[in-house]
């Protein structure tokens, strides 16, 4: 497996990218066959992200309603908390020239710091669902789907083979094929996948997280989609931030007893109880400093923790193994 230098690893931690990060990488997982995996299907770009090429930065606040205190005794959750925000917006894959007018899994990842230093850093995409439930179904998944250097696509026969015995591994792909071209990056709900736990006292509840957009899903037919310009959405909100921010509240969706608490294909059902966590402000388009940060969504404060899915343990090392390819 190859090694992360220490200097990397120190200045990531120097400069607020990797504090408390949970969980322990199992030694059978090798993180970098997983950013492999990524640049062999979308190629390896300079200076870009192997997943969640195309994106840009903003910064805003999160103003805590005080319900998440029910559940966590996290300070971040405490009634009117107020954080700064540090976050971007982004397109799923390797594809910096991903088009906004097409039907692609959306990203927003953003990371919360009070005048405590409280952080906590949040991954979350455009679907209820995730495309593989352990990091080796994630390298198999894309394996499948690795271009043909003769051809420049995958092989028919294998994709198919493995689609047919992991239909799972489908759910997203239908999940955003169903869904309209996004009008906004304002209008676009967004889920969190993995399952974290809670805690106050002595008390611990498991939970997911969603995003839902104050203004309402808004999305645009074909017809609108296909007169947009392939990076309409960022200009987009520029225009929308100029008459103030735009806003998302943020929920725990609580899991009941039989809720499968490792498998991040699978959503809940959708009658669980959901817990206003609290208001995010995004106020302004920035410069792309935020580039150089790492999200990780294990960096989390005290009163969450990760839960035994397998998928979040080896995320950390992965996202700076593809950091490190980008310096």
């Amino acid at each position: 497996m190859r090694k992360v230098s220490f200097s990397l690893l120190s200045c990531l931690i120097t400069f607020g990218c990797l504090p408390s990060v949970s969980g322990t990488v199992p030694q059978e997982i090798n993180a970098e066959q997983m950013v492999n995996a990524l640049n062999d299907v979308f190629g390896r770009h300079s200076k870009q992200r192997a997943s969640h090429a195309k994106g840009f930065c903003f910064s805003g606040k999160f103003i805590a309603s005080g319900e998440g205190t029910e559940l966590s005794q996290a300070d971040l959750l405490r009634k009117n908390e107020q954080s700064d925000v540090v976050g971007r917006f982004s397109i799923g894959g390797g594809n910096p020239q991903a088009a906004d007018n097409a039907k692609n899994l959306r990203g927003l990842a953003f990371e919360l710091v009070n005048t405590k230093h409280s952080r906590w850093q949040l991954v979350m995409i455009s679907s209820p669902f995730f495309f593989a439930r352990t990091p080796q179904e994630f390298i198999e998944f894309l394996k499948a789907r690795t271009p043909d250097p003769e051809t420049g696509k995958p092989n028919p026969e294998r994709l198919n083979t493995f689609n047919q015995s992991h239909p799972h591994t489908l759910r997203q792909a239908q999940y955003v094929a169903s869904q309209p071209v996004p009008a906004s990056y304002a209008t676009i709900p967004y889920w969190g996948g993995s399952t974290f736990i809670t805690y106050k006292d002595q008390s611990q509840y498991a939970v997911r997280w969603r995003m839902e957009p104050v203004e309402g899903r808004q999305g645009l037919s074909d017809e609108q989609a296909k007169a947009k310009s392939p990076d309409f959405l960022q200009e987009e909100l520029r225009q929308r931030l100029a008459k103030g921010p735009i806003e998302y509240d943020l929920y725990a969706i609580v899991a009941q007893k039989g809720d499968n608490l490792i498998d991040p294909t699978q959503s809940w059902p959708a009658e669980r109880r959901e817990v206003n966590m609290g208001r995010l402000f995004i106020e302004t388009v920035t410069d792309q400093q935020c580039d150089k940060k790492v999200f990780i969504p294990t960096v989390l404060p005290q009163g969450i923790r990760v839960s035994d899915d397998p998928t979040l343990a080896v995320r950390a090392e992965a996202y700076l193994i593809s950091t490190s390819r980008r310096q």
